[in-house]
């Protein structure tokens, strides 16, 4: 059984959430209004929660267990993943905090378009490399392993 396979659906959901966002941002174009912007709040909101439901089951459970796995190269890729999304973590906070809001959206439109193409490509990054190279790494943990169990 992959020990992963509710983390990389939720990469799934996550992706389907951006193609979503990035789908209604292209149909606004150079012409936002009210309501578009308010569309794209609550697909925020949707990724949001996805993500923050993510990274805390990663912090919790994956993590941890790779790092006490005992295998040098698990612990050690393990550790680089988490030690990066310590940083990730507050820059997407702080994203999220800054667009929250459609009025916040419409009164900088070309800002927040620039800034969401950064976060998504970012987020696509992330998201292959850990399907690439830490869930693999994972997956090969024994039965009875922690992340088994955890993830």
């Amino acid at each position: 059984m992959i020990r992963t396979a509710s983390l990389r659906r939720q990469h799934d959901a996550a992706i389907l959430l951006v193609g979503e966002i990035k789908q209604l941002i292209a149909e606004l174009g150079d012409a936002p209004h009210a309501d578009g912007a308010f569309r794209i709040t609550l697909l925020f909101a949707k990724l949001t929660g996805a993500l923050r439901i993510h990274f805390a089951q990663e912090d919790k459970f994956l993590y941890p267990a790779m790092m006490a796995s005992g295998r040098g190269g698990t612990a050690a890729t393990a550790r680089r993943f988490f030690e990066e999304m310590s940083r990730i973590g507050p820059a997407f906070a702080d994203y999220v905090e800054k667009w929250r809001t459609s009025a916040g959206i419409l009164a900088d439109w070309k800002g927040f378009r620039c800034e969401t193409e950064a976060l998504f490509a970012a987020l696509a990054d992330r998201i292959a490399r850990e399907n690439a190279e830490l869930y693999p790494l994972a997956d090969d943990l024994g039965e009875g392993d922690a992340a088994h169990r955890a993830a």
